[in-house]
């Protein structure tokens, strides 16, 4: 009950409440690896990185099974995103956004950090199991990003350190994001 309490007065929500929208793209994970390459697995792609964004953001919360109200919009937002480019990859037509969705805010949290480092290592590892030997220069700038943030990372950072690394996470996910989408939609994979 006083846990409950608390996450009210912070303004968290529970993860429960994210359930209905990550069901509606929970198919982003196999449909990525039953697709040939072309524009139906870049936007299975898609599905799958907003998908994997936003659950480790949710599984990083400090206090489950709630999560702050921040961590839940930007969740809420890609997993909306990933029923979108799901519906894209299954029947043509439509949008697939060129960016993951963004924070309102420039500092992240500690546990919202965690969470988008979580996202680019399960992003890299993925990638680096489907790139060829000709795309390593372009999996050794996401090792670079990789190794900016862990160049940053200290456990209990002030906000700027937080901030310099929340940036640093962005640009790695956007890449990593974006480097997916091109190579599975060409099929240079």
């Amino acid at each position: 009950m006083l846990e409950r309490l608390l996450a009210w007065l912070r303004g968290d929500v529970s993860a429960s409440a994210l359930d209905r929208e990550r069901n509606r793209c929970v198919d982003a994970y196999d449909l990525v690896e039953q697709l040939p390459n072309g524009a139906a697995r870049a936007a299975a792609w898609a599905a799958f990185a907003l998908q994997t964004y936003a659950d480790k953001l949710v599984a990083a919360a400090a206090a489950p099974p709630y999560v702050p109200e921040e961590t839940v919009a930007l969740a809420l937002a890609s997993y909306r995103l990933a029923a979108d480019c799901l519906e894209v990859a299954r029947n043509g037509g439509g949008v697939v956004p060129p960016a993951p969705p963004r924070w309102r805010t420039p500092v992240r949290s500690h546990d919202q950090l965690v969470g988008m480092r979580q996202a680019l290592d399960a992003l890299h590892t993925y990638l680096a199991f489907e790139l060829h030997d000709e795309h390593a220069p372009e999996l050794a700038r996401l090792d670079a990003r990789r190794s900016a943030v862990d160049g940053f990372w200290i456990e209990h950072a002030p906000p700027e350190i937080r901030g310099a690394i929340g940036d640093a996470l962005v640009v790695g996910i956007d890449e990593a994001y974006a480097l997916g989408r091109r190579l599975f939609e060409t099929g240079e994979s």
